[in-house]
């Protein structure tokens, strides 16, 4: 997701503050790439965000630092509008590498209604016969 969120134009408009969201992610990259600095992947990762996205490089240089623990997310989707979610990462005690993201809603909060509707409407998708081409 990292990268994700600098080189997909919608994530822009997905994240209410995504400067907030952006700025977390490098941290997280960055606390990453201190555990491992020797790791390929993530210095391919580091090196193609810096010259894709000025804000990156800015804050890469920064050297903020930042784990995964809780937090609160505001998304805009596209569907049902403003999503409030809270997220909790638990980590797995026989390998601290193994991260799992909880995203929730508060039970009868708007957020909780409009992921019901999402969900609906997924499963109508889901249910449309497929058009065929003739």
């Amino acid at each position: 997701m990292p990268g994700l969120i600098f080189t997909d134009p919608a994530m822009r408009s997905l994240y209410a503050d995504w400067e907030s969201s952006a700025r977390i992610a490098v941290a997280q990259v960055r606390m990453e790439a201190a555990k491992y600095p020797e790791d390929p992947r993530l210095i391919e990762l580091v090196g193609e965000l810096s010259t894709r996205d000025k804000q990156f490089a800015q804050w890469w240089g920064n050297h903020h630092v930042a784990a995964r623990t809780v937090g609160t997310k505001t998304l805009n989707h596209p569907v049902v509008g403003e999503l409030v979610l809270d997220w909790d990462t638990l980590t797995a005690n026989t390998d601290p590498d193994q991260h799992l993201t909880v995203w929730t809603a508060a039970p009868g909060s708007p957020t909780h209604e409009r992921l019901r509707i999402l969900a609906s409407w997924a499963t109508e998708q889901n249910m449309a016969p497929s058009s065929t081409l003739r």
